[in-house]
């Protein structure tokens, strides 16, 4: 099976629905000499970018969590980035492949904005850096882009949702409420705890600790 029909099978469970595919010629085209496919992986034909849309994995993340909420939540600084790479570590299968992630401390900062748009995944929007994608509406996370030497289908750049929109996102001034105007899926808006978390960090990791009844030991770190 294809890595990509392989992968959106294995990590359904945990929240990621969101797949979409570069060929290397079309990615190659569009980033800069220092991270064209040579440089970062030469085997690379495709690479594949791996997204979550609504609320699922979130509280696929809830559970995880909730086995050691000590381990996973208080002594993680980034819990959310620890639980992609333990889904990954764990479920992702990809021989010769390298794998990226979009994390504080990633070695290299890769353009997944760009690469989500080259993928079909969202395109740029009225939101600023949230994508907008007519399957998915403004709830997308980028969670990894795998440069893999097998050759996959190639996708292409997905319509523009807010073409010909009436754009009720451009009335609130505060951020989150402009991404809860946007009346592209508003079926799939995170949970509420989810969107604290997102755009209050302090304030969601506190309640996220409340919620496990765990003393936040990175608080000095934050």
């Amino acid at each position: 099976m294809r890595l990509d029909l392989r992968l959106a099978d294995v990590l359904a469970p945990y929240g990621y629905n969101g797949f979409g595919v570069i060929a290397r010629a079309r990615f190659d085209a569009a980033a800069p000499l220092p991270f064209r496919c040579d440089a970062l992986h030469p085997p690379t034909r495709s690479v594949l970018i791996v997204a979550t849309a609504g609320p699922w994995h979130w509280r696929a993340f809830l559970e995880w969590i909730a086995v050691d909420p000590i381990t996973r939540l208080a002594r993680q600084p980034h819990p959310l980035d620890t639980f992609t790479a333990d889904v990954f570590a764990r479920h992702v299968d990809a021989p010769g492949a390298r794998i990226f992630f979009p994390t504080v401390d990633a070695p290299l900062r890769l353009d997944f904005l760009k690469m989500a748009e080259l993928a079909g995944i969202g395109r740029p929007s009225e939101l600023g850096l949230v994508l907008v994608d007519p399957r998915f509406g403004a709830w997308l996370g980028l969670r990894a882009a795998i440069f893999t030497p097998e050759d996959l289908p190639d996708n292409t750049v997905a319509a523009r949702a807010c073409d010909g929109c009436a754009a009720p996102c451009r009335v609130p001034t505060d951020p989150l409420a402009r991404r809860l105007a946007c009346n592209v899926r508003p079926d799939l808006a995170y949970d509420e705890l989810q969107r604290i978390y997102h755009y209050d960090r302090p304030r969601g990791r506190a309640l996220l600790c409340q919620r496990f009844s765990v003393a936040d030991e990175t608080a000095a770190q934050l």
